[in-house]
């Protein structure tokens, strides 16, 4: 992508592109390992610690890799543009350009950027690592089990459903969903000739997302509950960033409209201090996004808890995990120690029906297969 001038209209061909996505892909594909095995090994107390950490790490390592990919990919090409000779759109070197604001405002970097840009939002991060996703986490995983439970008569019992068991569902959508937007906000940086191009991907992708993420919840993950709002709230929070960005990029284009018609990098800000109040406006309006959030919108959302007047054996008998069966130590004491009969069934989701009644335990809660047994 970077051997290309884009000076007298040059393009990369379909082989370079494929390979600049693949590279795009396989490294966002690392990343996610690498994020997900630290936060795991991380040990934290609870699931939603793990996945905050990992929406986090993740979302640092792709801002990192994000700054690090550009920057290298711009500086290769404004060697190569020099290296043929590129002009400016008033006819100048660009060689010539003697600061660092008329070589990114000009015409060829502009177009060269925004190329790179584009490409790595459409479609290597917004749609390929997510249109490939129901086939290698939920299809192949599946079938793989099948083939192997089936090819292999010792695979028995307990085994045989830990290879056919659906996955998990995680919370690191967060993190997915807002880089995407975080790339989005990248764009007024550049040429608006990708602007609509860009936004219109991003709804694609996401639109394709909730559809996805419908279907997997229904059909290919297992029961899950989450008990609160700690991710989601980071997920408001990490908001900031892409907000931050827009208010640094009005700056930026507004200075640039400021500018003679004629003249690269004649705004009211020149050099430094353009630098200075573009990262100054993104800092102060992150800062006012996460005050706003903890100050007006967090009372606004907190409700006062309210004791439930529900019995427990009411509750037990409508909800088959309680403090008990969830408890694995009680529930070996309930059938070694204790010698309830029944005793008490550990809870495990999609086996509700083997759970017994047995108020000595107390265990209230009476599966569908229990519940023939008995009418039986």
């Amino acid at each position: 992508m970077a051997s290309f001038s884009y000076a007298n209209g040059d393009e990369p061909g379909e082989f370079s592109e494929g390979l600049f996505i693949c590279l795009v892909v396989g490294s966002q594909l690392g990343l996610f390992v690498v994020s997900s095995m630290g936060a795991k090994h991380a040990s934290f107390q609870s699931e939603d610690e793990t996945q905050k950490a990992y929406t986090m790490f993740y979302n640092a390592a792709l801002i990192l890799n994000l700054v690090m990919d550009i920057a290298l990919q711009t500086y290769l090409s404004y060697l190569q543009m020099v290296g043929v000779g590129a002009h400016t759109s008033d006819g100048r070197l660009l060689g010539s350009l003697d600061s660092p604001q008329q070589i990114f405002e000009s015409y060829p970097i502009q177009k060269s950027v925004g190329k790179l840009l584009f490409v790595y939002c459409w479609p290597c991060t917004f749609f390929v690592p997510f249109l490939a996703e129901p086939l290698a986490v939920q299809w192949l995983p599946k079938h793989l089990g099948q083939y192997i439970v089936g090819a292999n008569k010792k695979i028995q019992g307990e085994n045989a459903e830990k290879a056919l068991e659906l996955g998990e569902m995680e919370q690191g959508r967060y993190a997915d969903c807002i880089f995407n937007v975080i790339l989005m906000t990248c764009i007024p940086f550049i040429s608006p000739a990708y602007l609509a191009m860009t936004l219109a991907a991003l709804l694609f992708s996401h639109a394709y997302l909730y559809i996805y993420d419908q279907i997997k919840v229904l059909r290919y993950v297992r029961k899950f509950n989450f008990s609160d709002a700690e991710v989601h709230w980071l997920g408001m929070q990490l908001f900031a960033i892409p907000c931050s960005i827009l208010a640094g990029a009005l700056v930026f284009k507004t200075n640039q409209m400021s500018s003679k018609s004629d003249e690269l990098g004649s705004g009211y800000l020149k050099g430094s201090s353009l630098l200075i109040v573009v990262v100054g406006a993104a800092v102060v309006h992150f800062v006012l996004h996460l005050l706003l959030l903890e100050f007006v919108v967090k009372p606004m959302g907190e409700e006062p808890g309210s004791k439930s007047s529900t019995p427990y054996k009411e509750a037990a008998c409508s909800c088959p995990a309680t403090f008990l069966s969830t408890n694995p130590v009680f529930c070996l004491r309930s059938k070694y120690v204790l010698g309830h009969n029944p005793p008490q069934a550990m809870y495990c989701p999609g086996k509700e029906h083997l759970m017994q009644p047995n108020p000595s335990c107390p265990a209230y809660y009476q599966g569908p297969s229990s519940k023939s047994a008995a009418s039986k």
